[in-house]
């Protein structure tokens, strides 16, 4: 019989429900991947299947169950790190006190999650980063449209505005105040609070662009970043999340320290030489590849795997 994964997300259309709908795809066949929203969830949903899948430990705070119904089922709960955000501040020690006590295991969103953490709980830890659709996020051809551009820079950024504070993501602080200081840039915003967009305009947001840029002080594994690489646009940004794994700057995309300084000369690079801008995105098509949900939704089959078997192995100890 299949194995049954609960996977317990936060809201309709956001991204811990893209990707357990991605999981439920590729994995289809080996587990059984059953999405419920965490306001819905209940105990007795608890033990109708064979593990339990919550992507970060602030989750717990919106759920209609307690802690003590899930440490009755410890040994088929798996709980996530999405981002340092999740732990920091007075975030800190409730979360690792959950993560200490009441999973099978742990499960990071990208590499220095992992390293970071890893060795302050006691459990096993995964390496699970997000991946993206490159079957669906793909490149227009864009030789022309670089020379027609000659001259003017598209700057995009995607996301939500408020979500983890003003602060968080500097489209404010940074991005803005760099775009305005590039003659021929203008920014184009994907802002979440402004306007929903669906995957299919926000493909079309990306083929529009001619740079994408990320300023966050921390990421998990940013999904419009891969989107918007999947889909061509030349990448700008902090090294945040698992962006080191991605990026090899001046190769396939530019970093940059965060400052409003260093965006501006980024940006300025991208808009003199347009064709190095598409040398980058080109190199970075290829590498996005490794990266897609066929690819990294396994890292989710061997951690469920894992759990399920030493689960066997317990019960027949008992």
């Amino acid at each position: 019989m299949v194995p049954r994964v609960l996977t317990i997300v936060d809201r309709p259309g956001w991204a811990v429900e893209r990707k357990a709908l991605n999981l439920r795809r590729h994995l289809a066949g080996r587990y059984d991947v059953v999405l419920r929203y965490q306001h819905e969830v209940v105990a007795a949903d608890l033990d109708a299947v064979d593990l339990v899948v919550i992507f970060y430990w602030l989750q717990l705070r919106k759920v209609q169950f307690s802690t003590e119904d899930l440490a009755r089922r410890s040994d088929r709960l798996l709980i996530g790190i999405c981002s340092e955000f999740e732990l920091e501040a007075d975030r800190r020690e409730p979360g690792l006190e959950v993560l200490r006590t009441l999973p099978r295991a742990v499960f990071a969103n990208n590499a220095r999650l992992a390293r970071t953490y890893g060795g302050l709980i006691d459990r096993p830890m995964y390496e699970t980063p997000n991946g993206v659709d490159t079957s669906f996020f793909t490149a227009r051809r864009r030789r022309s449209r670089w020379r027609r551009r000659s001259g003017s820079l598209r700057v995009g950024w995607a996301g939500s505005l408020t979500n983890q504070g003003p602060d968080h993501r500097r489209v404010d602080a940074v991005l803005r105040p760099a775009v305005e200081r590039v003659d021929g840039a203008t920014f184009h915003g994907a802002i979440r609070e402004e306007r929903w967009r669906d995957a299919g305009e926000m493909r079309d947001f990306y083929r529009e662009l001619d740079v994408y840029v990320c300023a966050s002080v921390s990421e998990g594994t940013p999904n419009p970043c891969f989107e918007a690489a999947a889909c061509g646009v030349p990448l700008v940004t902090t090294p945040v999340g698992a962006l080191p794994e991605l990026v090899r700057d001046g190769e396939n995309g530019r970093f940059f320290d965060g400052t409003v300084d260093q965006l501006v000369d980024r940006l300025t690079e991208l808009r003199d030489d347009p064709r190095g801008a598409d040398r980058l995105a080109g190199r970075m098509l290829h590498d996005v590849r490794r990266w897609d949900w066929s690819v990294l939704a396994e890292r989710y089959a061997t951690m469920f795997a894992d759990a399920l078997q030493n689960a066997e192995t317990r019960k027949a100890r008992t």
